[in-house]
């Protein structure tokens, strides 16, 4: 462990700024905690699913399940709110469609962020993260390339690590993955690359909704859509099913045995994966028959079909070799790109899974593990971290699945009260650190300074 004793040390810092951190800034404001926290964001500014901004795309989410809403209604960074300053309230309304835009969404989440750019440093990517010695006690020590903090305590919410299928793992520019959709096919474009067929590997929300988006372009020939199962499945929407998204949900959620959360998992998996919503599986069925009638192959949908080869090609092409999952064929596809619509790895022992956050890898000697070897994570979301005298601590913030259950998976259902329960947890460790005295906090919660 290196010993170190320049740059002051951060009571909390936040890794990442996307709408997890977001969220969690707001309730530390709301508690008067905001002063001790600072942020650290990849991004020169921020933004939110910019990859995946589409025409016609929607949030999948109740916009009333904002980053505030269901903790405080009356609060001034609400979606409504949002809409009401910028006078588009009435004609919102007047929409009357069950989702908002993801484009729409995405300004509210810029216009809240704006309102902490102070508390924020963009364009920093952290590189590695480690317990060092300081003025006789710990911290971590958190790097980029060009900057170095040091801090008692992390909320790591960079999101989840995208899942790339080994098959896949060849070094070739026109294999990318569907987080960075929009700008591989503008480098396509500035590179004038010739997409005669280009694959889309995955049976997803974000899979469809990118096939539509090529079928769209004049550039691209074909469109090979490359999955498992027998087609698109309609996500079950139930309301009954959906409770997977409320806070009460992880509350059973949680304590549950380790085997039974797994199984529980899989059992849910249809509500958010591998399932679309039906005005895009109505649009891409629309879009086929039309091709059928004109006898165009133009979108074939390759189905039971799981790629196990790649092969780059001298032109930058690639050969695939797919096989049927039932019977074995196979057969040779190739392509000019592949676009993996194939999700976010999660914490556990499966193919697509990690053992743990590639950020905490130089500290996880210290985080204490379940029985197969995943991080323990309490109900407020922080790891059983070994440190002197619990002076550090660290908190996941929207990366917590596997022990949280389906509402941690990314969703916006649950941001503001995973953000409360992260805020208030951290309150009690300032006021256990040096942070003793209380001062006012807004709607009368106590807090530390």
């Amino acid at each position: 462990m290196a010993t170190v004793e320049h740059a002051p040390i951060q009571p909390v810092l936040g890794i990442g700024f996307g709408p997890a951190n977001l969220s969690t800034a707001i309730a530390a404001q709301d508690n008067g905690l905001l002063e001790h926290c600072h942020f650290v964001e990849r991004a020169p500014e921020f933004e939110w699913q910019s990859e995946q901004m589409l025409t016609g795309a929607d949030i999948q989410n109740n916009p009333f399940r904002d980053l505030v809403m269901p903790r405080d209604p009356g609060h001034e960074y609400t979606f409504v709110r949002y809409l009401h300053g910028r006078g588009v309230l009435t004609d919102y309304l007047h929409y009357n469609a069950k989702f908002a835009l993801r484009n729409e969404y995405a300004g509210y989440l810029q216009w809240v962020a704006s309102h902490f750019a102070d508390r924020v440093t963009y364009g920093q990517e952290v590189r590695a993260v480690e317990v060092v010695q300081r003025h006789g006690g710990e911290c971590f020590e958190v790097r980029t390339a060009e900057r170095m903090w040091h801090a008692r305590h992390l909320i790591v919410g960079t999101g989840r690590t995208p899942n790339v299928p080994g098959c896949f793992a060849i070094d070739s520019p026109r294999i990318f993955h569907a987080g960075r959709y929009l700008s591989t096919m503008r480098r396509l474009a500035r590179e004038r690359a010739e997409l005669r067929t280009v694959a889309v590997v995955g049976s997803s929300q974000s899979a469809i909704e990118i096939i539509l988006d090529l079928l769209a372009r004049p550039d691209v020939g074909r469109v090979v859509s490359i999955q498992r199962g027998i087609g698109f499945r309609l996500k079950d929407t139930s309301p009954f099913s959906r409770r997977v998204f409320l806070p009460e949900f992880i509350d059973y959620f949680h304590p549950l045995p380790l085997e039974t959360k797994k199984r529980l998992r899989e059992q849910l998996r249809a509500v958010n994966y591998g399932a679309c919503d039906q005005d895009v599986i109505d649009q891409l069925t629309t879009v086929q028959r039309d091709y059928e009638h004109r006898g165009s192959d133009r979108f074939t949908l390759m189905s039971f079909s799981q790629v196990r080869t790649v092969v780059g090609q001298g032109d930058g092409a690639l050969l695939l070799t797919l096989a049927d999952v039932n019977n074995g064929d196979t057969a040779s596809l190739g392509v000019d790109a592949v676009v993996l619509a194939t999700g976010y790895r999660d914490f556990g022992t499966g193919p697509d899974d990690e053992l743990s956050h590639p950020l905490l890898r130089s500290v996880r000697h210290r985080i204490a593990c379940e029985a197969d070897g995943t991080p323990v994570v309490h109900r407020d979301y922080s790891l059983e971290f070994a440190s002197a005298e619990g002076s550090l601590s660290v908190y996941l913030n929207g990366v917590c699945e596997a022990s949280h259950g389906m509402g941690d998976a990314g969703a916006l259902a649950v941001l503001s009260a995973r953000a409360h329960d992260i805020a208030e947890s951290m309150r009690a460790r300032l006021r256990a650190d040096a942070f003793e005295q209380p001062v006012p906090a807004r709607n009368g919660l106590l807090s530390v300074s």
